[in-house]
């Protein structure tokens, strides 16, 4: 499994604007690296998902919906994915005739649990406070 380029783009973009309370779409696409247009559309996802806010006039521009700390890695994955689903099984139930008895199925619903709990516990507060401290780290090195 391996997060698609609009769900990095959208972590790398809610992770600059935990750090940087308002901003506006160029700029956080220049920072991190992404495309203009695409950035805009991955915004209106995460605007609609309750991450983000759009604020429209001079002045305006795009800031988190909540608290940092209030929003998980697992909550944008899911905005721009869908719910976290390892197998078909568990986002279609009853459409496998093997879901009852199946060891696979088992195992990989224990797996999917894991992933998601280990997502939610990733808040973005603190992959920015670790940025911060990594760009500190490597100012002061070079």
């Amino acid at each position: 499994m391996q997060f698609n380029r609009q769900t990095d783009y959208a972590l790398r973009a809610v992770l600059y604007l935990a750090s940087h309370p308002l901003a506006n779409i160029s700029e956080v696409a220049e920072a991190q690296y992404v495309p203009h247009d695409f950035l805009a559309k991955i915004m209106q996802k995460l605007a609609k998902a309750g991450i983000v806010e759009t604020h429209r006039g001079i002045g305006g521009g795009i800031s988190l919906a909540r608290s940092a700390s209030e929003i998980n890695v697992l909550h944008i994955v899911e905005a721009m994915e869908g719910p976290l689903s390892l197998n078909r099984c568990f986002s279609h139930p009853g459409e496998c005739p093997r879901e009852y008895f199946c060891a696979i199925h088992d195992e990989l619903f224990a797996a999917q649990q894991g992933l998601a709990k280990a997502l939610a516990k990733i808040d973005m507060a603190k992959l920015a406070k670790k940025e911060r401290a990594n760009v500190s780290q490597s100012t002061a090195a070079k």
